[in-house]
C-alpha cells in the first residue's frame, strides 16, 4: 500500500488494518448487489491489486471495465491509495458463503417476501451445497407489533470454544423495513472441516494386517512348533503315564483271562437238569404205586 510506505514499523501495521477496514466496509456497499463474499489487497512497486470475491464479477467489472474504474476511483479517494487496481473473482460455491447467504436473504425479505419462504429456501440451498450445518436466525417485527426472534437450523452447529472460532462461517445483514430493521444472522459450517469425533478406517491397513495373519495362521499350520517343557512338569507327566499304563496292562490282561462264570453256570445247569430227572423218577414211582395199590383193591 503506497500510502503506507513512509511510516515506521508500527505505525505501518496500524495503518493497514485500518485501510483493510475500511475497503472492506466500502467493497461491502459497493458490490452488496453483485453477492459480496470478501476482499483482499496486496501490494507489488506499480500498483496495489484489489481483488474482490463476489457471486456475480461481471456487475464488479461492468461493460468495458466502466464499473471497476469507477469503483478504482471511489477507492483512491476514500482511502487514499495512489494506483488501485480492481479484479473481480467468482466465488466457487456461493452459498457456503455465510455473507452471500445473509445478502440473499436480506434482499429477498426487502422485496417484500415472507420471511419463513426465504429463510427455508435458503437453508435448503445451504444444505445441497455440501453444508454439514447451517442456521439462520431473524428478529424483528414480522406483521405484527411486537419484535420476535425465529430460528431455522440443520446439520452440526458448533456454538464454543476453538471450533467456533476456526469451523464456522458468520455473518450479519440488517434490512430496513417500513415496520423497523430485520437482523439477519447466518452460520454455517463447511463441508470440508473435520469433527474431533471423526473416525476415519483406512482399508488399506486392515487388508494388509488380513494377508500378513493369514500368511502367520499357514505358517504355524505348515510346521510344528515345539514347546518346551520343564523338567517338574516333565516328571509328573511321565509318572502319569506310567500309572495309567499300568492301568490298561491290568485291564488287558483282565480281558484276556478265561470267564470262571461259564463252568458254573454249566454246573448249576446240570444240577437242574438232575433236579429235574430226579423229579420225573419220583413222579414215575408215584405213579407205579398208585397202579399197585388200584390192582389191590380190585383183587381184594
Amino acid at each position: 500500500m503506497s500510502a503506507t510506505k513512509t511510516l515506521p514499523n508500527y505505525k505501518k501495521f496500524v495503518q493497514e488494518g485500518i485501510i483493510r477496514y475500511s475497503l472492506h466496509e466500502l467493497m461491502e456497499k459497493v458490490a452488496e448487489k453483485a453477492g459480496f463474499h470478501g476482499v483482499d489487497i496486496s501490494s507489488t512497486p506499480v500498483r496495489d491489486i484489489i481483488t474482490v470475491y463476489v457471486e456475480r464479477p461481471g456487475i464488479i467489472i461492468g461493460r468495458g471495465g466502466r464499473a471497476s474504474k469507477r469503483i478504482g476511483e471511489m477507492v483512491k479517494e476514500a482511502l487514499g491509495i495512489s494506483n488501485p487496481y480492481i479484479q473481480a473473482k467468482k466465488v466457487d460455491e456461493p452459498f457456503l458463503s455465510a455473507r452471500i447467504v445473509a445478502s440473499y436473504i436480506a434482499r429477498r425479505i426487502a422485496r417484500g417476501e415472507r420471511h419463513k419462504r426465504v429463510a427455508f429456501s435458503a437453508l435448503r440451498r445451504v444444505m445441497m451445497a455440501g453444508a454439514k450445518g447451517v442456521e439462520i436466525r431473524l428478529a424483528g417485527k414480522f406483521g405484527s407489533q411486537r419484535a420476535r426472534e425465529e430460528r431455522f437450523r440443520a446439520g452440526v452447529i458448533y456454538r464454543c470454544g476453538q471450533d467456533q472460532i476456526e469451523k464456522v462461517d458468520y455473518a450479519v445483514k440488517h434490512v430496513l423495513m417500513p415496520q423497523g430493521v430485520i437482523g439477519v444472522r447466518v452460520r454455517i459450517v463447511r463441508p470440508d472441516v473435520e469433527s474431533p469425533d471423526m473416525v476415519k478406517i483406512n482399508e488399506d491397513v486392515i487388508e494388509e494386517i488380513r494377508q500378513r495373519m493369514k500368511a502367520e495362521k499357514e505358517e504355524l499350520s505348515s510346521s510344528e512348533v515345539e514347546v518346551e517343557v520343564p523338567e517338574e512338569l516333565a516328571e509328573a507327566l511321565e509318572s502319569s503315564e506310567g500309572t495309567e499304563g499300568s492301568e490298561e496292562q491290568g485291564s488287558e490282561e483282565a480281558e484276556r483271562s478265561p470267564i470262571t462264570e461259564e463252568p458254573v453256570a454249566s454246573e448249576s445247569g446240570s444240577e437242574l437238569s438232575s433236579e429235574s430227572g430226579e423229579g420225573a423218577e419220583i413222579s414215575k414211582s408215584a405213579d407205579e404205586t398208585e397202579g399197585v395199590s388200584e390192582v389191590a383193591n380190585e383183587e381184594g
